[in-house]
């Protein structure tokens, strides 16, 4: 590199840099009980009878980054339903949930759902039903609660 290009390389990589850094994105902090039951449009208990996931390119996170999600699919035997229209007892409901898989470079940002449960746990989740895609998704980051794990077999 010559004398002159050596400072608008330098100038380059700091833009580049700036950039990334006004695209970056912090975790979500959780939200208490009641705001969650308040602004839900269900809150429903009940058995996880089935749970699939699989990994995609992020639809949270965009710009100069290579991400990656893992979509879960999860499938409620309905106990309780504490809020919400159409759900009653012994319905089954699906909806998704996601977690990062792969991030790089590695950034802050949000970290999905946490906890995500296993099959047979009980749970309670407070869920915004999407119109548009006709799907549930549970208040990021702590919308699922496991009320009882299941009994893990030797």
């Amino acid at each position: 590199m010559t004398n002159k290009t050596k400072p608008l390389f330098a100038a380059f990589l700091v833009g580049l840099l700036a950039l990334a850094a006004f695209d970056a994105s912090a975790a979500v902090a959780p939200y208490p009980p009641e705001v969650m039951m308040e602004e839900a449009t269900h809150v429903v208990r009940g058995e996880v009878v089935a749970l699939t996931s699989k990994t995609q390119k992020s639809k949270v996170e965009r710009g100069l980054l290579i991400a990656r999600d893992r979509i879960f699919k999860i499938t409620l035997r309905l106990t309780a339903v504490d809020k919400g229209k159409g759900a009653k007892e012994g319905d089954q409901l699906t909806f998704e949930a996601w977690q990062p898989s792969t991030r790089f470079p590695a950034m802050p940002g949000p970290q999905g759902h946490q906890p995500v449960p296993d099959k047979g746990d009980i749970v309670k989740t407070y869920l915004l039903y999407d119109k548009k895609t006709k799907t549930y998704h549970p208040f990021m980051p702590n919308g699922i609660e496991i009320l009882q794990q299941a009994k893990k077999e030797k």
